[in-house]
């Protein structure tokens, strides 16, 4: 079977405009959060928010390919000599349930990004509007079209927005929105992420490489009046270690969408405690990038295969092994395990 490695990243995000400043910011621990131009009405404080640099900012379709563009440029320089409209792009976005959702979001926001970028999109490229999960069905979606010869590199990326008056109001409403009066929420944020991938063992580039991958559907999901056991979760996780030949005592990290709800930190302490057995040579370390960036929904899976890439490359990932996992309000699950590995000289780029 085929198998993916992640050779390159793109990013913009309230840390930075590119994925070296990103990446570096992450890795140094420093936060993105801070006060936005919105109020929480109960307190009538200033809500902490990770809002991302751009030149102009607006609450439309425009900006998030302003966030996009950028992000994927970044793996298009990357697959140089490689010409743009060979490397097909999928995209991650908020699903159609989102609250105060992007009109026009599924339509255009091709049109938009390849105007930015002045190229002809691979007749490949696509978007998946299932938030968290949008990362994880582009990643299946890549992983077919490289296995059927349609590409040699194809882009992941994702792209949200969690910062607007509406859905603000929304998520405040819900008591989803971290403030005064609420330590059970999120810091809303915003990020375009993009990876480009190719067919593992086929390059002289260090990668991280995709060794399985797994998903499942919670039905006590974060709205739901049911019993939450964390069983859609440890079934996606119990997947990807199947596909991957490896168990969870053999990872050496996570790295997770935990944003700041109870509700995630609580799903992840399942699935540890459940399926970490053995004895560890080193602790299981958890990462949750959103402490810094803010929530950035659809755009999480990718920032997350970005920063174990950087990890592994920097040297500061306490093992070459890291399992990825994510999840929607909707219920979808989603996990990936990937391994860093010295790329086999000789092969072309």
């Amino acid at each position: 079977m085929t198998k993916l490695v992640v050779l390159g990243s793109g990013m913009v995000s309230a840390l930075g405009y590119n994925a070296a400043a990103s990446l570096a910011a992450l890795r140094a621990g420093i936060s993105g959060v801070q006060e936005t131009p919105w109020f929480d009405f109960e307190s009538g404080k200033p809500i902490q928010g990770a809002k991302a640099p751009l030149p102009q900012w607006s609450e439309d379709i425009t900006k998030l390919a302003d966030l996009l563009a950028p992000a994927v440029w970044e793996c298009l320089q990357l697959a140089q000599p490689m010409a743009p409209d060979l490397i097909p792009i999928a995209i991650g976005v908020a699903a159609p349930q989102r609250p105060c959702r992007m009109v026009g979001l599924d339509e255009t926001l091709l049109a938009h990004l390849a105007a930015r970028l002045a190229v002809r999109l691979h007749p490949d490229s696509c978007i998946f509007a299932s938030d968290q999960m949008g990362g994880a069905l582009a990643l299946a979606h890549a992983h077919a079209v490289i296995e059927k010869k349609r590409a040699n590199r194809v882009i992941v990326a994702g792209v949200d927005s969690f910062l607007g008056q509406g859905v603000l109001d929304a998520y405040t409403s819900r008591r989803r929105i971290m403030t005064p009066s609420n330590s059970n929420g999120f810091f809303p944020g915003e990020a375009g992420a993009a990876v480009l991938l190719g067919e593992a063992g086929q390059t002289d580039r260090d990668g991280l490489v995709i060794l399985g991958f797994g998903w499942a559907q919670e039905t006590a999901t974060i709205d739901s009046q049911l019993p939450f056991k964390a069983a859609g979760m440890t079934a996606a996780v119990q997947h990807a270690l199947r596909a991957s030949g490896l168990a969870l005592k053999d990872v050496a990290y996570r790295l997770t969408d935990l944003s700041g709800e109870h509700y995630k930190f609580k799903e992840a302490a399942f699935v540890a405690g459940r399926l970490n057995g053995g004895e560890r040579q080193v602790p299981l370390d958890l990462w949750h990038p959103i402490e810094y960036l803010g929530e950035i929904g659809a755009a999480i899976l990718p920032c997350l295969l970005a920063q174990a890439l950087h990890a592994g490359r920097e040297g500061y990932a306490p093992g070459a092994l890291a399992l990825c996992h994510v999840g929607s309000d909707a219920g979808g699950r989603a996990a990936v395990v990937v391994g860093y590995e010295q790329a086999k000289r000789g092969h072309p780029k």
